[in-house]
Order: structure tokens, then sequence, then C-alpha cells
């Protein structure tokens, strides 16, 4: 492939603008030919793995054949797992279904884009006779097309497939009418994110109603604009509170302070200073970043616990109520419960290690000191963070503060393990703190989220911070059945890095998510004595959570509902001719 045919980089400076326009197009088939084969390989893999005898009676398993490899290749390319589902699928369509495509792909005669199309395109197509004469079709004619924009090129590729199955067309404007709801986007702002939702329009009425209504129950001295007051009000909907005034007026009716109901939390990790800043005003009106704040609570505050060790580390927490995540493990006699009941409880509080050192310098004694020594300048605090949420911005924080408890979020330290199965709250705090989301290589589900999974299964691993982590629902499952040959093996250190290892053997190092933003949390805590690992039970498989159908089930069931839309359509366009 690099057959030094095409310039390097250190070459381009000496082409002209032709000749760079000829190494582009030239990297370009390049490019796309490395896509085909990186595709066909994990084709090849999904077929070895789905294809096991084991691999056969797990189907039906929640984490099925399916998803265990698909997570192997999301760690192995550093993607999540969905985006590693679509290329996987995408893979295994080219060499099943499209062979000849595929081979024009391979030799970097069709670009990544242009193969996607054809791939979403031709998904309707179940007879194998038509689906042949359509991949001949349009490896005849790709190639010919020329530059087309993409709505052009879908259209170009819809009529080869209603020449050969009419029943097989995409009806993109009726399957997008389904209802959904979607949080958050890569281009939102630090400490703000985006809503978007389809739903029935008599909902959407009622729900534009509400809030507009709840918008409108602020004293006049409120100083929001309406469209401040319509955003607040649908966050206080969502929490099902009343929407609070923010007038100065000490006697207006509507200036209670809402609390949270029992069934939210939002945590968020912050320094003192940030909080100290945050609650003083000062820098609200800047853009540099302002130090962490707590996570609030809407419980009543919790007395600092006396077994608990001393703190060593700064950071504080807040929380809004919400449900846990259940903190199931791989030796537990459940080991997947449907979650939690809510938390009645307050996380413990602590005081606080001032982590801002100042270290003493040596001099010669005869040195004078300066008259007028300057100060040294306040460094800058780290930003906030929402686990689930990312980055607050300065700016935003101090709004949080009068509807948020504070919590004090103590570092273990050097204590001893739990003597019991399920962490206490508090250790439940630093843990999810400390990582932010599920420590599977490339999930990013938020923490809170998550189950404590004891990475030495209990009670041979200690219920402490070195062998806790946080895991996803579906990678904690993978873990806990996925044994053996076929399974992942993980190790954790005492700063709470996980060092995994992949059924094939490639090894993947995660760090806690506070590492960058609050590295005091990822000071290493007491080591976990370990016990010999007893052996996992031959029929474990016997609780793993189960589907109604497998996947391939679900695949056939979804494209006969697609091709369903097209009943009418198909049916006017063979009905004979009047005579």
């Amino acid at each position: 492939m690099f057959d030094g045919s095409l310039p390097e980089i250190g070459d381009l400076a000496a082409l002209s603008d032709a000749e760079l326009i000829t190494a582009s197009a030239g990297w370009s088939r390049v490019e796309s030919a490395a896509a085909a084969r990186k595709l066909a390989a994990m084709a090849e893999v999904f077929r070895r793995r789905t294809g096991l005898d084991d691999a056969l009676d797990r189907n039906l398993w929640f984490v099925d054949p399916e998803t265990s490899v698909v997570s192997e290749l999301a760690a192995a390319h550093n993607i999540t797992d969905s985006l590693a589902l679509f290329q996987t699928h995408r893979a295994v369509a080219l060499r099943d279904r499209l062979p000849k495509v595929a081979a024009l792909f391979a030799r970097g005669l069709l670009s990544d884009l242009l193969v996607r199309a054809v791939v979403c395109r031709t998904t309707l197509i179940t007879d194998p006779d038509t689906l042949a004469a359509v991949d001949t079709a349009l490896a005849e004619q790709l190639l010919s097309w020329g530059p087309t924009s993409a709505k052009k090129t879908k259209a170009a590729i819809d009529a080869i497939v209603e020449t050969h199955d009419p029943a097989a067309l995409r009806r993109t404007t009726t399957a997008d009418q389904h209802r959904d709801i979607e949080f958050g986007d890569t281009a939102d702002d630090a400490g703000y994110m985006t809503l978007w939702a389809r739903m029935y329009a008599p909902d959407g009425v009622a729900f534009e109603q509400r809030v507009e209504a709840m918008a409108h129950t602020v004293c006049p001295d409120d100083p929001r604009t309406m469209r401040e007051r319509r955003n607040d009000a649908f966050a206080a909907v969502a929490t099902g509170n009343p929407l609070r005034c923010e007038c100065d007026n000490p006697h207006c009716p509507t200036a209670t302070a809402d609390r949270p109901t029992p069934n939210v939390i939002i945590h968020l990790i912050t320094t003192h200073d940030a909080l100290d800043q945050a609650q003083t005003g000062e820098g609200a009106a800047t853009t540099a970043p302002v130090e962490d704040d707590p996570i609030a609570e809407s419980d009543t505050d919790a007395e600092p616990s006396e077994a608990s060790p001393a703190p060593a580390g700064d950071e504080v927490a807040a929380h809004s109520e919400s449900v846990d995540s259940s903190d199931n493990d791989a030796q537990s006699p459940a080991p997947v419960n449907a979650g939690t009941p809510p938390r009645t409880d307050s996380p413990a509080q602590c005081q606080p290690v001032d982590d801002h050192t100042n270290p003493h310098t040596t001099s010669d004694a005869s040195e004078e000191p300066p008259a007028d020594p300057q100060p040294a300048p306040k460094p800058t605090p780290a930003p906030a963070f929402v686990i689930g949420g990312g980055v607050l911005s300065p700016v935003v924080l101090p709004a949080f503060l009068n509807r948020a408890k504070i919590r004090q979020l103590r570092h273990p330290g050097d204590t001893p393990p739990e003597p019991h199965y399920r962490p206490s709250i508090a250790l439940q705090d630093f843990v999810r703190c400390r990582d932010l989301t599920c420590r599977f290589p490339g999930c990013d589900k938020p923490a809170t989220l998550c189950d404590i999974d004891h990475t030495v299964p209990y009670p041979t691993g200690p219920t402490n911070a070195s062998n806790l982590k946080c895991l996803c629902r579906k990678h904690h499952l993978l873990k806990t059945f996925w044994t053996g040959q076929t399974g992942w093996r993980d190790r954790q250190l005492a700063d709470g890095t996980v060092i995994w290892t992949s059924p094939s053997g490639q090894t993947h190092i995660t760090h806690p998510g506070s590492a960058l933003l609050f590295p005091t949390l990822c000071t290493p805590t007491a080591a976990a004595r370990k016990g010999k690992t007893a052996d996992a039970a031959k029929n474990r498989g016997l609780m793993m959570p189960k589907r109604r159908r497998t996947r391939a089930q679900d695949r056939r069931y979804r494209i006969d509902a697609e091709r369903r839309l097209n009943d009418d359509f198909v049916a006017e366009r063979t009905k004979p001719p009047p005579f």
C-alpha cells in the first residue's frame, strides 16, 4: 500500500499545486482501500466469534456473542461499542451481501461514505437472487456516476433497488416519524446540554402549555428574560418543582427555594476554592475556569462519620437525589439485580484536606528577605464537573449553589476494607466521583448509571476503593458471565488504574476520569489484599438476563416491518394496466 509511488508529508512542500491535488486523490484511494481491509478484518473476527459452538447457546443472553465481540473490537479501535457495532454490521454486509461492491472498495475505487450509503439503502433486500442482481448492477454503475451530492447518490441507489425489489425502498420520510428523545450534542458548550425530542403532537402541546404557564408564575420583578424563564420552567418540570422566582423581594410568595424530588440526583464535583469563588461571586463575569463545585443533594445534611478515615483531598461533591444503580458483582448470589431502591440517606461529610501546599525552599541564612515581596499569583482552580454532563462553566456554577446540598467528599486513604459486600454510601460516592464513567475501554456511560464492581470478586476481593470500580450494566455482565478463553480479565491498581486483557490477549489500560481535573482523588488507596479466587460456576450462565428474541430475529422483524411500509406502493406499481 505504501509503495513509495505517493509523496510523503516531508515531500509536499516541493510539489506544485497540480501535484498536490493528485497526491491527495491518491492518498484518498489508499484511505478507502485501508478502510476496506479494516472492515474485512472486523467481519472475519465477527464470523469466528459468533460461529463458535458455545456462542450459539448464548444467542438469547442479554450480553450475547455479538455484544462480546463488538466490545472487543471497540476497545481495540478506541471507539464506543455503538460505533463498533455499526462498522461491524457494515463489514458483514459487504462480505456476505455485496461482494462485488466490496471488491471495488478494496481497490480504493469507492469512498467510505459511498459504501455506507450503498449498505444502508440495500438493507431491506431479503431475496438472495435479487440481492446478487443489485450488487452486480451497483458494481457496474457506481464508477460511472462521478462526483454527486449525497442526496443524488441515494436517489441513484434507490433507482436500482426499486427496479429489482420495490418493497426494499427505504421510506425515510415515514421511518423518521418514530418518537425519540436525545440528550446532549458534541457541539454543546461547557455546562450546557442540548435536548431534542420528537413526540406526539398532543403531548408536545401539553408540555408547551405547562412550561409556558409555569414561566408566568413568577413575579414581575424576576430579572430573567421570558426565554430564560421557559428554560428554567422546563428544568422545574423535570424535577417536579415549582418555578422559583429570582427577585430580591424577601416577601415574594414564589421565591421559596425549590427542593429536588427524592428520585433525582445530580452529581457535581468541585474544589473548595471554586466553591468559595462561586459563592462570593468572584470571577462570575469572567471566562476563566472556576474551581470545582460540590455535589448537591436534596436530603438533610448528614453528620460526619466517626469511623471515616482522615480526608486526603479537597474535592467536594453535590448530589440531587437519584436512583442508584445496583452494585452487583461476579460472585454475588444474584449477579444482576433490577437496581437498588432510591437512596434515603445522605453521603457522609468530612473535613477537607488542603492539597494546595506551600513547599518551603531553603536559602542562605544571611540573605535578607525582599522589602516588598510580591504575592504569588493565585492558581486557577479546576472547573466544576457534572457527572454525565461534562465540565460546568464558572458562569453557570453559582446558579446551582442555592439549590444544592454540599457534601465533603472523603478520600478513603489507608482505611481497612469494609466488612460487607455492598460498599457504604460514602465509599460509593468516592468511587463514582473518582471514575466519572464506566471503566471499560471506550465506554462513556456516566458513573451514576453504573454498577459498583469488585475487580476481584467478593469475598476473595475486599470491599475497598482499590478493588472497586464503576462498570455499566452491559460491561458488568460481560465481565461476570464471559469467562475463560472468551472472557475479559481485569487487574486494578491502588490509584484506580484498571488493566484489561481482552479474550485475544490485547492489553487496554483505563485511568480514572478524575485524573485530569481532580488528581487528588486518584491518590493511591489501601492495597487490596486478595485471596485465592474461586473458579467460576459451570451453571453461571443460568443467571444471565435473557432476551425475548435473538438479534437475528430482531433484525428480521424490523426489516419485515419496514418492507410493509411499501405495500401500497408495490400494489400500485404492480397493478395491471386498464383495458
